[in-house]
């Protein structure tokens, strides 16, 4: 959520409560009037707002000002929630030690032998090792392979070479068939 659209959210919600802080309406009267109604909440949609969420909006603009209407933002964004900083140093560690090893068969290995509880699911593991840039096999650098390897001069397989210096007359090489 960027900032405007936060903005947004902040403007309709002073928009409700404004009546309220001016002390322009009775209280009663007006929370019963549009605690029942769904309103079109910017960015968000159609939503049904309970008379105790307009009160809570109230209380935080008179204690913060219009800044403490705004959106907040999630505290545990880029974190899990299932698993401890502890835990995921541990997971981290035993996959770099184990990077060739699918992520199936990993997850497999971490719950037989109990580094994590049977309730957590495959795709905390996977989102988890995903983040890192642990997933998938790793490529080992394999040595450069030559076509053609001769192992002395001449020695060419048959097929690359039409002629024959084994079959030479009067000092010419001749064709074989």
């Amino acid at each position: 959520m960027d900032e405007s659209m936060r903005h947004d959210i902040a403007l309709f919600r002073y928009g409700l409560i404004a009546p309220l802080v001016n002390g322009q309406v009775e209280p009663k009267a007006y929370l019963n009037e549009v605690g029942g109604r769904v309103h079109s909440i910017p960015h968000q949609g159609d939503k049904l707002i309970a008379t105790k969420t307009i009160l809570d909006w109230c209380a935080r603009y008179k204690k913060g000002g219009f800044d403490a209407l705004k959106a907040k933002r999630r505290s545990d964004r880029g974190r899990s929630r299932r698993l401890s900083p502890d835990d995921e140093d541990h997971i981290l560690a035993l996959r770099k030690e184990h990077p060739t090893m699918p992520v199936t068969v990993f997850y497999e290995q971490l719950t037989k032998q109990g580094d994590i509880p049977t309730t957590l699911s495959y795709f905390t593991i996977y989102r988890l090792l995903k983040k890192h840039n642990l997933v998938g096999k790793e490529i080992l650098p394999m040595p450069e392979r030559k076509r053609l390897h001769m192992t002395r001069s001449m020695s060419y397989g048959k097929e690359t070479y039409p002629m024959d210096p084994r079959f030479a007359s009067m000092g010419k090489p001749r064709k074989r068939f």
